[in-house]
């Protein structure tokens, strides 16, 4: 065979192989839920919202925190999805993973220099528990991560902080794998992910089906401009599942003021132009100001 040939008959299966796995991973994210046009709802804001206000503006995805379950209980839960499935919306129960009550869980033992199976096994038999409560849609976990200081927790043998979060959100994926229930994921939005939260948009794409970078403009004095740069970064990064980005309703942790519709709408529509599948309020307590999210394009 004539070295020209076998040339162009190994360029021939190089483009078969490639096309071979953009078609594979066309059809793996195609399949894959979405959570656009949703908002988060704090536990004991339950009961306080109007389901008719949410629905009216175009909301599909509710992300109501796990707080709920314990304050109102499980069956009141249900009967309040109940009434928010009526409006087409799906409720999504909001579980904060390795943060909670101002307290930070090591996803490392440090003293074993392992991956911390006792609470990964204990949160994700609370997790599953979760999914058993007639209606629930999806579960989203937050709080994936470490506090800005993931790498002082990288060991050998393949203990690191990227491995653990990834290691947890695995057996999550692997737990819901065989139930009808939506999983999806907070992300922090900067692009040093895996040096200080141990986030590997990627690797963690693979098992859920949508991340949601939380894309916070007045938390970090940026703007429009940023918002839609870091849908295009994370649409580029996490390439196996839907990306939907968490919209601020107000301006800044620091300065809670509201934000106006106008506002919002224009952040909104920056992120949809940066290639996400959709967006996310944050959060239904400091939205004052509404617009139509059915008016995004």
């Amino acid at each position: 065979m004539k070295k020209n040939e076998i040339i162009k008959k190994a360029i021939l299966i190089l483009i078969i192989f490639s096309l071979a796995v953009v078609a594979n991973l066309f059809i793996t994210v195609s399949l894959k839920d979405d959570v656009r046009n949703g908002i988060w709802v704090r536990g004991e804001d339950m009961y306080n919202v109007n389901l008719d206000t949410l629905s009216n503006n175009g909301i599909e995805n509710i992300f109501l925190h796990s707080g709920a379950v314990d304050r109102f209980g499980e069956e009141k839960v249900s009967s309040w999805i109940k009434e928010a499935n009526a409006k087409n919306m799906k409720v999504h129960i909001w579980v904060q993973c390795f943060h909670y009550n101002g307290t930070w869980i090591n996803p490392i033992n440090t003293t074993t220099k392992d991956f911390n199976y006792p609470f990964f096994n204990s949160k994700v038999e609370e997790i599953e528990k979760y999914t058993e409560i007639p209606g629930v849609s999806g579960i989203q976990l937050d709080y994936i991560r470490y506090p800005g200081n993931a790498y002082k927790y990288d060991y050998s043998f393949g203990i690191s902080s990227t491995n653990a979060i990834t290691k947890f959100v695995s057996m999550v994926s692997n737990k819901l794998k065989d139930k009808d229930i939506t999983l999806s994921i907070t992300l922090m939005p900067e692009r040093n992910g895996k040096k200080y939260y141990g986030q590997d948009a990627w690797t963690l794409s693979y098992y859920v089906d949508a991340v949601v970078p939380m894309a916070y403009a007045g938390n970090y004095g940026q703007d429009a401009g940023w918002i839609k740069n870091t849908a295009s970064y994370f649409k580029g990064e996490a390439i196996w599942s839907k990306v939907c980005i968490g919209i601020q309703t107000y301006e800044s942790d620091s300065n809670i003021t509201p934000l106006s519709g106008i506002k919002m709408k224009e952040n909104s529509q920056a992120a949809l132009d940066g290639g996400a599948d959709g967006v996310a309020l944050f959060n239904w307590e400091l939205m004052k100001n509404w617009f139509n999210l059915t008016e995004l394009n």
